[in-house]
């Protein structure tokens, strides 16, 4: 899948004769229009919100633009979740439309984010969702993963060599020798160990008897071949239990893997029902996960593009001054960045403080202040 980038420049000016700009919101939009004929662009209807005092316009104003990291970190990790899903072909949507579609076509929400409450109920209604859903958000993946790692595991058993992979496809019962004396030890030999290990192993693992002295603690001739693969054969051998863990011993140093295992009636289909049961939970919680996380996406980045709303407003209103008269329009530079910007320097370059239009001209593209309103939105997305 292919990473897009979605940049847009969420701008507001002033509306009125004494900001040289515009008399009327008409106007602005008109210029707009004629300054960036070929740059995609569009309104964006901003209704107005309750102010306050300054003071509180002040505090919320440093407040706002970490809150918008911290939403727009919530953003891009649900959809993160929902484009790895790949349940849904063309990615995330917000109330059934693309993201840029419901950007391009803002309308603010009066059910959900009331215009009679204040900006810092509006702003606290954002922070609350985001954080609830960050939250689950957070305890849904820690259970998905624990399933997803517990699947893997148990596939793992299934996979590799045989001196890792489950060998209790391989052990029949009459291959399992377990008494008060005797017991059986598994091995996986490299292929071009085979034969050193058939000529030796039942010299490994001597102990001493008392009536008989020093014996053998292989039982004779009890090497047998279970399995093969192109790296290593399985073999199983009977030894007596006081000499298991010297031939254990033995047989690690003679470049063999002793692989502990106990033979259990039932085993084989235990474990195939076990991973059987594992894919089932694996994929029902990958696709509640996708569902929840498509749902979590579209009111996150619906409240997302409200606070991106939110913010120029009260920047409108502590750089213009009151009551609230500006026109808001959202800019697609593209990859005309540079070009964009200088023109819109250049067409709201009246509303420069003294000395600014010089460090425009200087600089546009290192400077982070220009003479109108601007905040950025920037959208990650992935694509097929």
């Amino acid at each position: 899948r292919l990473v897009k980038e979605m940049s847009f420049w969420l701008i507001s000016v002033p509306v009125g004769s004494i900001h040289k700009v515009g008399s009327t919101k008409a106007e602005i939009w008109d210029g707009l229009c004629k300054a960036l004929p070929d740059v995609d662009k569009h309104k964006m209807q901003i209704p107005e919100l309750r102010v306050g005092t300054l003071d509180s316009l002040m505090s919320l104003s440093d407040d706002l633009e970490r809150i918008d990291r911290f939403v727009e970190g919530v953003v891009h990790r649900l959809e993160k979740e929902v484009s790895e899903g790949g349940g849904s072909g063309s990615g995330p949507t917000v109330d059934g439309t693309a993201p840029e579609t419901h950007l391009t076509r803002f309308s603010w929400d009066q059910a959900r984010f009331p215009i009679k409450s204040t900006l810092s109920e509006l702003v606290n209604m954002i922070q609350d969702l985001v954080h609830r859903t960050d939250e689950e958000l957070k305890v849904k993946l820690m259970d998905y993963n624990s399933i997803k790692s517990s699947l893997g595991a148990c596939e793992r058993k299934t996979q590799g060599s045989l001196n890792a992979a489950s060998i209790t496809p391989y052990v029949r019962k009459d291959d399992f020798v377990s008494s008060e004396k005797l017991n059986t030890v598994f091995c996986a030999v490299p292929k071009f160990a085979v034969n050193d290990f058939l000529n030796n192993y039942q010299t490994w693992g001597k102990f001493q008897t008392e009536k008989m002295g020093e014996i053998n603690g292989v039982v004779p001739g009890s090497a047998k071949e279970l399995a093969s693969d192109s790296e290593y054969s399985l073999y199983r051998v009977v030894v007596f239990r006081m000499a298991e863990d010297e031939f254990k011993t033995e047989a690690r140093n003679g470049r063999v893997t002793v692989r502990d295992f106990t033979y259990q009636d039932g085993q084989q289909r235990a474990d195939e029902e076990e991973l059987s049961k594992l894919k089932k939970e694996e994929s029902q919680a990958k696709g509640k996960l996708e569902r929840w996380s498509t749902t979590s996406f579209s009111e996150c980045f619906r409240a997302w593009i409200h606070l991106k709303a939110i913010r120029v407003f009260v920047e409108s209103v502590l750089r213009y001054g009151l009551p609230p008269n500006f026109q808001a329009m959202l800019i697609k530079p593209g990859r005309n960045e540079d070009r964009v910007r200088k023109t819109l320097n250049s067409t709201y370059a009246v509303l420069a403080a003294p000395g600014l239009e010089k460090a425009l001209e200087d600089g546009p593209a290192q400077s982070r202040f220009y003479p109108y309103v601007d905040i950025e939105i920037k959208y990650t997305a992935m694509t097929d």
